[in-house]
């Protein structure tokens, strides 16, 4: 009698410990983000491409500094970076909105007059998107007599911004950034 029993509480510890190492090796890498290889490749450019394109425009922009009357008035009133840097946080974020395919950058011209990488989702017909980008778990307050949505404050849209600036902080040793 004592092994009848024994033997369903096993297969329940078999099962068990199958469950919990498919959940913990399911996805493989844990800093592996998954994505269509296939639509991604629409967005690849060979590196020689790319490190020809970044000098081209350091060429343009030393060429209108040239042409301007004011040598000073491009970096007093369009500081052009060389580059922004991002954590993969913020497009992670960006990319969870829901509903969003994408994401779209706009060149913006911020307060201290650097121009600037605007970042947006974007929804599968291509249009911009406005939301919250990063949700903050309010604490919940009980107020008697008043909703819980009159409780808290006003919520804004959001968009993504305020990278890294180079040539502030740039990469050592880069060929795009000798």
């Amino acid at each position: 009698m004592k092994r009848t029993s024994f033997l369903p509480w096993f297969l329940v510890l078999v099962l068990l410990v199958l469950l919990i190492w498919a959940w913990f090796f399911r996805h493989g890498p844990v800093d592996e983000i998954p994505y269509n290889r296939e639509a991604a490749k629409e967005h690849v450019i060979p590196f020689t491409s790319a490190i020809e394109y970044v000098k081209s425009y350091r060429g343009a922009k030393a060429e209108l500094q040239r042409q301007l009357q004011d040598s000073g008035y491009l970096d007093r009133n369009f500081n052009l970076p060389a580059a922004e840097m991002f954590n993969r946080d913020i497009f992670a974020a960006l990319l969870d909105a829901k509903g969003a395919e994408g994401i779209r950058i706009y060149l913006g011209l911020n307060e201290k007059k650097e121009v600037c990488f605007v970042m947006v989702p974007v929804d599968e017909k291509g249009n911009d998107m406005r939301g919250r980008i990063v949700n903050e778990k309010p604490a919940t307050a009980w107020i008697p007599g008043i909703s819980a949505a009159y409780a808290l404050p006003p919520v804004e849209d959001e968009a993504a911004e305020k990278g890294h600036r180079c040539p502030s902080i740039c990469p050592s040793g880069s060929d795009l950034y000798p």
